[in-house]
């Protein structure tokens, strides 16, 4: 796979919010769920609803070029948001309660019964929707025409036969069978019936072939005309694909408008019969008790005591009473192998039968749907034999009453159920067996599917989407989730670029949309999938939107993941390793160091908008940057006298001091800014590089340290819970290393004085204000680097843990042991700059030998000890590296460099060095 490199120095750039991308759009419809508190589950405005139409308006857009995979990838995640919007809006409804009216009455009708039951059986209703939903995603059809007429051109061939062939058929041209002699719908199974039955009975007699001359059975000769045969096959094709759209009331129609009314009838034997005066009498209203169905005569009474009923009208039933014999003549039809294969699954599908439906099924949609059609049509008849509610049109007999025994002639008659006494718990205990087997059925079903050796069948139903609607219809949505976030460890093997973002923005989604009804969905792998779409948006440049679905993940989780985005070192996506393969990671575009600080405060700020800590963002944000140095530090810059102090930034080093940036953009993480510099000011220093560390205190504005004095008393006692209290030591560490680059920088401007020194034969006034700037620089550098020595320079800090834990004191220690290495290197190093100037210096200006004399009494004053840090002992502790430094010892140097100033003085003015000075 090739990948596209992005290079360092291109530049970001923020997509507008009214972008009309697939990103947007389907951020925007979250957004608009919260905004304007639209109902998650509404039919129109719902985010599952609106991403089902930007998944319609993506397939229908002509100016958007998708290759097949895509199209059919979009296709999938449409059928997905509808199949979520069908299924949550059942899940979540509230639970219907049937009146105690109803729940005894024998008479109620079938189709009653069966919606009574899908009110309370979660598992049948999941299952009525589930199957309503396979009805809206089934393959291409191809409706045949609407010919009007029945059979015309057999029956303009049997007219001209009879014409022409009045009294036989034997003297009808060989060649070609006759037509029939009827024009009844069963004509050709007759004919093909006895065709069958005459072959059997040849084959089983060792006598030549001969004819039987029974005249029905001429009679039943012939075939349907070619044009006829044909169209029938179409009819039957478009029946069927109509029965599989769910749509019986078009194939009714359809076989009307062709005037065969007699298969429109065949169809309609299906439909539950339904009679809506009976459903709303009691069990004490006047029914007769007896085995006899009710007619409108002995309803009169109970009508006449109720006159808010309409009147009864034997026009308003409809549907089929005796459904099983309409049911066992469909599966002899599906079973018949003289009848059109789509006449079979037709049947085969009212039925609810498997093996003559799936031989034209083409999809995993329709495999699916032969299977739970079945499911589905099986748990109806569970519903009508074993239920007490509407038992008289299933069994054509009133159920025995709790006290009166069945008769034996009855006895066979009647369902054990129906025997147990304990008749109360009959329905409870037969909806609950009646779910498990749903369950159980349903898993079976998919499970078959997924391991058909159809190759085909089963690569499709592996692919993500039908996985997806697969657990979402058994309702195992976190088995979805996990098993997603598990597949993503190998996604590199198993998907393409675009088909990997193309999925976790469907999964992304489908957890937030659960996430807004409540749903339990679990956070590691909700977090995982999450994670990975924020980099997709990475990816795609989507910098307005990254904050947005970063803040929906766990708190801890999300604050992490956006700082990590701010920052985006590749050490930084340890998080997506086994996660998001490398072609991802290759391709992202994020911040990192190469934002300019504008861009940087605009994608901090989108934290706030979308409800992360922006403070946290930040502070974690640095700290994972600072982390760079535990495990690759700088190389030691340290060496035996002066640290280079104007050596150009590396590139890591700029890096580290600009993770500051992300502290200085809002004044709540401004302490957070003093101690972070603070740690990087130490690690510089103690590596060598003073230089980096001074481009640390030049990062910070000035304002920040008015801000935190002000915030809190930098003289005030450390309270409970200011850790090692952190304003005053931040202050007043900041404040010193502040004094101590002003002492670099005057040593700077010494050295630039003298190398502008007057050449021989310069004019008095030339030497003059030479000597006069380099005296005032020179008084200023003592007067800095004295006031350094005399103050304890980094020795009044004190770190006093407010909690006594082991992290807390390690963090201590480790703090102070790096001050006194600062102290240990520095101290020397400020002495040996102030001395070099004094000495080079004090050939034009005298005094200043005097003072790098008085100098070194500063430095042997036990007042401030700054001679323990020119001795050898501890001198050179193992640095960051872990590396022992053997240097020569300071103290040695030091005094060699004394030396000198004695005999300069001695030789320029004649006097002792240790006489005082004359006044």
């Amino acid at each position: 796979m090739t990948h596209m490199t992005i290079l360092p120095s291109q530049s970001l750039h923020f997509a507008p919010e009214q972008d009309t991308d697939e990103f947007s759009l389907f951020a925007n419809a979250l957004k608009n769920l919260r905004v304007d508190e639209i109902d998650p589950l509404d039919p129109e405005h719902g985010p599952a609803a609106v991403w089902r139409r930007i998944c319609d308006t993506k397939l229908e857009n002509r100016n958007t070029h998708l290759s097949p995979e895509q199209r059919e990838s979009w296709n999938l995640e449409r059928n997905t948001w509808q199949l979520v919007q069908m299924l949550y809006t059942e899940r979540t409804a509230p639970s219907q309660s049937s009146s105690s009216s109803l729940t005894s009455n024998p008479y109620l009708t079938p189709l009653k019964v069966v919606n009574l039951h899908l009110s309370k059986s979660k598992d049948m209703l999941e299952l009525s929707t589930f199957r309503d939903w396979l009805y809206t995603c089934p393959s291409s059809t191809h409706p045949a025409e609407i010919r009007r007429g029945y059979w015309p051109y057999t029956k303009a061939s049997l007219k001209h036969a009879l014409q022409k062939y009045p009294q036989s058929d034997s003297r009808r041209p060989s060649g070609k069978a006759p037509p029939f002699h009827y024009m009844d719908p069963d004509a050709p199974l007759r004919a093909n019936s006895q065709q069958t039955n005459h072959i059997s009975q040849t084959l089983q007699t060792d006598d030549s072939v001969g004819f039987v001359s029974d005249p029905n059975a001429i009679q039943e000769k012939g075939e349907l005309e070619q044009l006829d045969q044909e169209y029938d096959r179409a009819m039957v094709k478009t029946l069927f694909e109509y029965v599989r759209a769910g749509e019986i009331g078009l194939a009714l129609d359809f076989c009307r408008q062709c005037d065969h009314p007699w298969r429109a009838a065949s169809l309609a034997g299906g439909q539950l019969f339904h009679d809506p005066p009976l459903e709303d009498f009691e069990t004490g209203s006047p029914f007769p008790q007896d085995e006899i169905l009710p007619d409108a005569q002995s309803l009169d009474p109970f009508v006449n005591e109720n006159r808010n009923l309409s009147p009864y009208n034997q026009t308003n039933r409809s549907g089929c009473l005796n459904r099983k014999l309409w049911k066992s003549m469909c599966l002899h039809m599906s079973s018949n192998k003289s009848l059109p294969t789509y006449e079979q699954a037709l049947y085969g599908a009212l039925a609810g039968e498997t093996s003559s439906v799936l031989p034209v099924c083409y999809t995993w949609e329709d495999y699916i749907w032969c299977h739970i059609n079945s499911i589905f049509e099986t748990q109806v008849d569970k519903i009508l034999e074993s239920h007490q509610l509407g038992y008289y049109w299933s069994h054509q007999a009133l159920p025995p009453s709790e006290n009166q025994e069945p008769d034996a002639s009855d006895e066979g008659d009647i369902p054990h159920q129906l025997r147990n006494p304990d008749r109360n718990n009959l329905a409870e205990r037969s909806l609950d067996e009646i779910q498990t087997d749903i369950k159980s059925a349903m898993n079976k079903a998919f499970d078959k599917v997924l391991r058909s050796e159809n190759t085909s069948l089963a690569e499709s139903a592996r692919n993500p989407f039908h996985v997806a609607q697969m657990w979402l219809a058994i309702d195992k949505i976190n088995d979805l989730f996990a098993s997603f976030a598990d597949r993503l460890k190998s996604a590199s093997e198993d998907f393409t670029r675009d088909h990997l973002s193309h999925l976790l923005r469907f999964f992304s989604h489908l957890i937030l949309f659960l996430r807004s009804i409540n749903e339990k969905v679990d956070s590691e792998a909700s977090n995982a999938i999450l994670r990975g779409y924020v980099q997709v948006l990475e990816m795609e440049n989507k910098h307005n939107l990254i904050a947005f679905y970063v803040a929906e993940l766990q708190p801890e989780s999300g604050v992490e993941t956006y700082a990590k985005y701010l920052i985006c070192r590749p050490s930084c996506f340890n998080f997506f390793s086994g996660l998001l393969p490398l072609a991802l990671i290759s391709f992202s575009i994020a911040l990192g160091s190469s934002a300019d600080f504008p861009t940087r405060r605009v994608a901090l700020l989108r934290a706030l908008e979308h409800g992360l800590d922006l403070s946290r963002v930040a502070c974690t944000a640095v700290k994972l940057t600072l982390q760079e140095i535990k495990r690759t530090s700088l190389e030691s810059n340290r060496e035996n006298g002066r640290n280079q102090f104007s050596h150009q930034l590396r590139d890591k080093q700029r890096e580290l001091i600009r993770s500051l940036e992300w502290l200085i953009i809002d004044p709540i993480t401004y302490l957070e800014a003093l101690i972070q510099a603070n740690s990087l000011i130490r690690y510089f220093l103690t590596t060598g590089y003073p230089n980096a560390a001074r481009e640390v205190v030049c990062t910070v504005p000035e304002g920040v340290l008015g801000v935190v004095a002000q915030s809190k008393d930098p003289l005030a006692e450390p309270e409970a819970g200011d850790m090692m209290g952190n304003t005053q030591n931040a202050i007043l560490e900041f404040t010193q290393y502040r004094d101590f680059f002003s002492c670099l920088e005057l040593h700077v401007q010494v050295d630039e004085i003298l190398g502008q020194r007057p050449m021989d034969g310069a004019t008095t006034s030339e030497l003059q204000a030479f000597t006069q700037a380099l005296e005032e620089t020179c008084d200023n550098l003592y007067t800095a680097v004295v006031g350094i020595l005399s103050s304890e320079w980094l020795q009044d800090i004190r770190f006093n843990p407010t909690e006594k834990n082991e992290e807390q004191e390690q963090t201590a220690n480790r703090r102070v042991s790096e001050l006194n290495l600062i102290r240990n290197i520095y101290i020397p190093e400020l002495v040996f700059r102030l001395h070099a100037a004094l000495v080079e210096s004090g050939a034009y200006i005298l005094t200043n030998l005097r003072r790098a004399l008085d100098l070194a009494t500063l430095v042997a004053s036990e007042s401030y000890k700054n001679y323990a840090e020119f001795l050898p002992s501890e001198l050179d502790a193992p640095g960051p590296d872990g590396v022992q430094k053997t240097h020569q010892s300071k103290m040695k140097d030091y005094l060699r460099a004394l030396r000198v100033v004695h005999l300069l003085i001695l030789k320029t003015s004649g006097v002792h060095p240790l006489r005082p000075a004359s006044k």
